[in-house]
């Protein structure tokens, strides 16, 4: 494992898509989060505050959010 993460055995680009795909499903994770708090009632004004986004933000961001599944990824 050591040997994998200071590269001396990592494959050209594995590090980067490692983390390529862990933003992906923090991305997903607040996605999810955001359907889930707005189904429960939450105010927008509580959903921005952990993001640092006012209600406003906050709305402008998500509000388009609807669940499907499986979630589409992003175009590469």
């Amino acid at each position: 494992m050591t040997e994998a993460i200071d590269g001396r055995h990592a494959e050209a680009g594995l590090h980067s898509t490692a983390a390529a795909d862990f933003a992906h499903l923090t991305r997903e994770l607040v996605r999810v989060a955001v359907i889930a708090d707005r189904a429960a009632g939450t105010t927008w004004e509580d959903i921005g505050r952990p993001h640092e986004l006012t209600a406003d933000a906050a709305r402008a961001r998500w509000r388009h959010l609807r669940l499907t599944w499986p979630p589409e990824r992003p175009a590469s």
